[in-house]
């Protein structure tokens, strides 16, 4: 665990302690460590865990008792959002009744690769909008998120005008884009030590990457996504139905 500097410190030692429980591999029911470990490993007050404490356990993360200790109660917390209905991350986690955000957003130019290219029907080595980011909900990392945006889409102004939010209301609130159909792929996959560290997980750690183009009303790809959820903390719904053969 590393010592935390900062003027919201209870945050980062809630964000720190949940790294704790994840990468420990803690369930319910399991205690915590004493205050006084945190308060070490942390370098912070212990009214400072105290306060970090008390926002976990008004999530249902901790229950703490008095002459036991602190229990965890419930680590995933999911998320819930059925396939058939394109919603952004930040609609997602709204529908769970929590606050989305964003961490780490980098905005940055780049050339289409092969298959890039290939996504948003372009020739490559076109210019495409990389826009990287940590979607959080209650301010827990649940997600790495890259999505990618043909330059001609969106304003010169973009990396100063989009605040790391909803990318979708974004280009349909500010842009006038109206986005229409998407095509999805979803696989697990294994956390690189790169996204684990930013979703505070450990590397190997399962992860269902989703990867989407969605279409204007054109049916032109106007944005590609690729989209890392922490698995135990989202679970994807699938309605299907019979397919007769006679």
């Amino acid at each position: 665990m590393k010592k935390v500097k900062s003027p919201q410190l209870y945050l980062l030692a809630k964000d720190e302690i949940l790294g704790y429980i994840h990468e420990n591999s803690l369930k319910i029911g399991a205690l915590l460590p004493a205050e006084s470990h945190f308060v070490s490993q942390l370098g912070i007050s212990r009214g400072t865990l105290r306060e970090a404490m008390r926002v976990l356990e008004e999530e249902g993360v901790i229950r703490r008792k008095q002459g036991i200790g602190t229990l965890i109660c419930d680590t995933k917390n999911l998320i819930r959002s059925t396939l058939d209905i394109n919603e952004s991350v930040s609609e997602m986690i709204i529908g769970k009744g929590m606050t989305p955000g964003s961490k780490n957003t980098k905005i940055e130019k780049i050339k289409a690769g092969k298959k890039l290219a290939g996504k948003l029907d372009l020739s490559t080595g076109e210019p495409v909008i990389s826009i990287t980011r940590v979607r959080t909900a209650n301010e827990i990392p649940v997600a790495h998120t890259i999505d990618f945006v043909p330059l001609g889409a969106v304003p010169k102004t973009f990396s100063e005008d989009f605040k790391g939010d909803s990318l979708y209301l974004y280009m349909e609130e500010k842009l006038g884009i109206e986005l229409t159909n998407s095509m999805l792929m979803i696989q697990p996959i294994k956390a690189t030590s790169s996204i684990a560290r930013r979703l505070k997980v450990k590397q190997g750690d399962l992860l269902l990457l989703l990867e989407q183009t969605d279409t204007n009303t054109g049916n032109i790809p106007i944005l590609y996504s690729e989209e890392y959820f922490v698995a135990d903390r989202f679970e994807f719904i699938v309605y299907r139905r019979r397919k007769k053969i006679w």
